[in-house]
């Protein structure tokens, strides 16, 4: 009888031990199978950008734009030295200086009119003249200095009274038609910048 309750006692042990490791089993499985899916979780959090640093920078591309350009840029006024070919190699006094003179007022009016040099600074338009003017040698220098004395005058009336240079106009070989072909404003942004730029001459009165 006593050895049938040890054998008893014994099994009821055995079967106690195999539920624990069972139960111990079970556990660890669970602990294991949720870590994935911690992990998962994670991963999602940082591939939506939540834990990326405070820190992190873009490229800030705002200011990057290049189809603009600078209409205040010396290299976008151009036609500068054509515009002014036709105030050299005469000067007041010089046959046919008259004419001459319409023709060189005629040219810078035309230039400054699609240079657009009212929507320019003074500084642009000054550098796009220095550009030209810089190139010529001290005689060239003092005879457009002497021409401008005309020129100036000539394109004002261009502008105001033209039909009181019909003669000269067509005596010149130009077209009336197409002048002024200039507004006043984009005039005296040129005039304004060779005032102050031109060197007076000795003969001037």
């Amino acid at each position: 009888m006593k050895l049938r309750y040890t054998r008893i006692l014994s099994l009821l042990l055995c079967a106690a031990l195999a539920c624990s490791i069972l139960a111990g089993c079970s556990g660890s499985t669970a602990s294991s199978s949720e870590a994935p899916s911690s992990a998962s979780s994670s991963a999602s959090s940082a591939a939506s950008g939540e834990d990326l640093p405070d820190s992190t920078t873009r490229a800030d591309t705002s200011g990057l734009n290049p189809g603009d350009f600078d209409e205040n840029s010396i290299f976008s006024i151009t036609g500068t030295a054509a515009a002014f070919e036709p105030c050299l190699g005469w000067g007041p006094g010089v046959s046919g200086c008259s004419l001459k003179s319409v023709i060189a007022a005629a040219s810078l009016l035309q230039w400054a009119e699609n240079a657009r040099l009212a929507s320019r600074t003074p500084e642009a338009v000054q550098e796009a003249f220095y550009s030209w003017y810089d190139t010529l040698d001290a005689d060239e220098q003092e005879s457009f200095a002497e021409a401008w004395t005309m020129i100036e005058p000539d394109a004002l009336s261009l502008l105001s009274d033209k039909d009181s240079m019909a003669g000269r106009i067509e005596d010149a070989g130009l077209d009336p038609d197409t002048l002024p072909g200039c507004t006043l404003k984009n005039w005296q942004a040129l005039q304004t910048v060779l005032d102050d730029c031109v060197p007076e001459t000795n003969g001037e009165a």
